[in-house]
């Protein structure tokens, strides 16, 4: 699978919903065709962008299906309890519905020693900031720099409310 490097403002432009919840399943099997697929469904929903209802399902290609498997390298990876920030294009439709694939899943993992809920990217590295259009991470493990869920969500209405990509030239 080939993946284009996607911007901050290109996620946000591209994504056709952006929530934060909370991985209640996950179920491989074959689509209506017959193709191998999984299913991940979330729940507990923040919805930013688009419509969605009490809760989402993604479909991604590959899975199991009967005897076979089909692993599609890069491809995320959800596991029930996980909370994430995403941003969902092509549900549905696309062999991944996260624009940028691992590039619109952000994990959201709670600091015990903050007592607050923080951004890390999909690789663990905590989300920083912001710098011109791409996001700051720290290196893996290093915590306290780390964007809070609140200060992450900012980010986004932020860009939503002056765009720096408009959305129908977004590459």
């Amino acid at each position: 699978m080939t993946v284009v490097n996607r911007s901050f403002p290109e996620l946000v432009a591209r994504a056709e919903q952006i929530v934060v919840g909370t991985v209640t399943d996950v179920r491989e099997g074959p689509d209506d065709r017959g193709a191998p697929c999984t299913w991940v469904t979330f729940a507990d929903l923040v919805v930013l962008k688009g419509e969605v209802g009490s809760t989402l399902t993604l479909r991604l290609f590959g899975g199991a299906s009967g005897p076979n498997a089909v692993r599609i390298p890069d491809m995320p990876a959800f596991t029930p309890g996980q909370r994430l920030v995403l941003f969902v294009a092509g549900n549905g439709r696309d062999i991944c519905p996260l624009v940028g694939v691992w590039q619109g899943r952000f994990q959201v993992r709670h600091d015990d020693a903050l007592g607050v809920d923080v951004v890390e990217d999909h690789d663990g590295r905590p989300v920083t900031g912001r710098s011109g259009p791409n996001l700051s991470r720290a290196a893996r493990g290093e915590r306290g720099a780390a964007l809070t869920l609140d200060e992450f969500l900012s980010l986004v209405r932020d860009e939503m409310a002056r765009p720096s990509v408009p959305a129908d030239t977004a590459p």
